[in-house]
């Protein structure tokens, strides 16, 4: 019942727990902290700097300039013309301005600045570093590079101005970069070339200088909902957090903004859209430029699946259709279109050779990893998304690398459990199937292997078994196929949430 009540709800656009309620009057009929209360929290925007900066282009466009993207308002042509003199490679708007954020990080990592006149705010996404984390943590670090720069329409003069630059981090090694098959292929296709030397990554040496300094940095989280082990920031400097997926902190850190959607939201990015769109509407000129339009459209259109009828209220809800619907009414982007890349994505997942990628890479492609208690003790659960049939992999001739790969990942990370969850081409239908590692025995294997498979939801039925031999050890492995398959790795978090919550 929980289950089906969260996927139903449609709730308004963003869940927040904030530091405080928003103290302006009449501002906006909100029971909820407003749309802006994130630039608010990271830029000390308040409700008059924001009518004020809302008057500058008003009154612009009575004596006649003509603003056609908010970008014209912040002059970005000069800086574009200022960056592409240092490289003239870059030949676009977010070509250009991850090139600066990376120039400036490595112009400002080593300098002592402790009057704190320079502050980097670093965008992190998830350790997988899907398409999705990627695509939001740049257009959400350009979102507020945007609105600080309308900050200084209105601060001209001011002493207090310092010089604060939004950095967004790939949340994975700079070498694991090859592994992000699709990701890399999108970015290329969005005129982000060689994604390698343009990013930065969470073990640049620059961005690991100015996280050694807690007064020079601030953390937003984006796509990331829980704070996994990670040593090389201070917690104490996140400021926001943006997911869309069930929040599981314990405790309140009363610095922190965050925006929560239900689990049934298909993507970060629609919410970071959300965000765009509603700064648009205030300001009455648009945000939304042909080069953030594509890192946004691919972001939604892959983790909606475009939209197929079935998975309304599964995979995505209304309020996704409509933020997706709008930037195509805008860009004049056609259905035929959504077809195409919809294909085109499905040919780069499925096209992966195993023999030169690495079968053991597949298990680094896409995961999450979930912490749940049972009796106060903790259940850590590894779950990879996988392009290929899981029969397939266990039927592969290196499937021993794999299988020895799952195992010491399990030791390593003090996992309970390795879920695989295989999407796959059959005669051109699409396909899934499940098996799982079972690595521990803290989890009632038969307890919830049963619940799972009178799961309405689901559908699992049996499909195969493997006994897969490496070193001297032999690993046996039933296989599943899912028969629904708008079953997605989120329908199966929310099923563990419900399923330990109960246990």
């Amino acid at each position: 019942m929980r289950s089906n009540n969260l996927i139903n709800q449609e709730l308004d656009m963003f869940s927040y727990k904030d530091p405080e309620l928003w103290n302006d009057e009449n501002i906006y009929d909100e029971t909820q902290a407003p749309w802006f209360y994130h630039i608010n929290n990271l830029l000390d925007l308040n409700k008059e700097d924001l009518i004020n900066i809302k008057n500058v282009i008003d009154n612009d466009k009575k004596r006649g300039v003509v603003y056609n993207n908010i970008l014209d308002v912040i002059d970005f042509e000069t800086y574009y013309g200022i960056m592409r003199k240092i490289n003239s490679s870059m030949n676009n708007v977010l070509s250009v301005y991850l090139f600066s954020c990376k120039y400036f990080l490595n112009k400002y990592s080593k300098e002592a600045d402790t009057d704190g006149r320079v502050k980097f705010v670093f965008i992190f996404g998830n350790n997988t570093s899907d398409l999705d984390s990627v695509c939001s943590s740049i257009i959400y670090s350009f979102f507020l590079y945007i609105w600080y720069n309308l900050k200084s329409k209105i601060d001209k003069g001011s002493e207090d101005n310092g010089l604060m630059f939004f950095v967004p981090v790939i949340n994975i090694k700079r070498g694991d970069m090859r592994l992000k098959i699709l990701e890399k292929w999108w970015l290329e296709k969005c005129e982000i070339k060689n994604p390698e030397e343009i990013l930065v990554f969470n073990d640049d040496e620059h961005l690991l200088d100015v996280l050694k300094y807690d007064h020079k940095y601030y953390i937003c989280l984006v796509d990331f909902n829980t704070f996994e082990t990670n040593n090389i920031y201070n917690k104490d400097n996140v400021k926001s957090i943006i997911d869309h997926h069930v929040y599981k902190g314990k405790g309140e850190n009363h610095r922190i903004t965050k925006s929560i959607y239900p689990i049934c939201v298909c993507s970060c990015m629609v919410i970071i859209a959300y965000l765009y769109k509603h700064s648009s509407d205030f300001l009455g000129v648009p945000f939304v430029n042909k080069n953030t339009l594509w890192l946004m459209y691919g972001a939604i259109l892959k983790d909606s699946n475009n939209f197929i009828k079935r998975d309304l209220g599964k995979r995505w809800i209304q309020s996704d259709l409509d933020i997706f619907l709008s930037l195509k009414r805008n860009f004049k982007i056609s259905n035929k279109m959504d077809i195409y890349i919809t294909y085109l994505f499905n040919t780069v997942r499925f096209s992966v050779n195993l023999k030169t990628f690495g079968i053991e890479n597949v298990l680094f492609s896409d995961y999450k990893d979930y912490n749940y208690f049972i009796c106060g003790k903790k259940i850590k659960i590894r779950v990879s998304s996988i392009d290929f049939s899981i029969d397939f992999l266990f039927s592969h001739e290196d499937s021993n690398r794999l299988v020895e790969k799952m195992y010491n990942l399990c030791h390593e990370n003090n996992f309970s459990m390795f879920i695989l969850i295989g999407s796959y081409l059959n005669n051109y239908k699409f396909q899934k199937d499940v098996s799982i590692l079972f690595y521990k025995n803290d989890v009632d294997r038969d307890n919830l292997m049963n619940t799972l498979l009178a799961n309405e939801e689901i559908k699992l039925s049996k499909k195969g078994y493997k006994s897969i031999r490496f070193g001297d050890n032999i690993q046996n492995f039933d296989i599943y196929q899912i028969n629904n398959i708008s079953y997605s790795r989120k329908r199966l978090e929310n099923f563990l949430t419900i399923y330990f919550s109960e246990s």
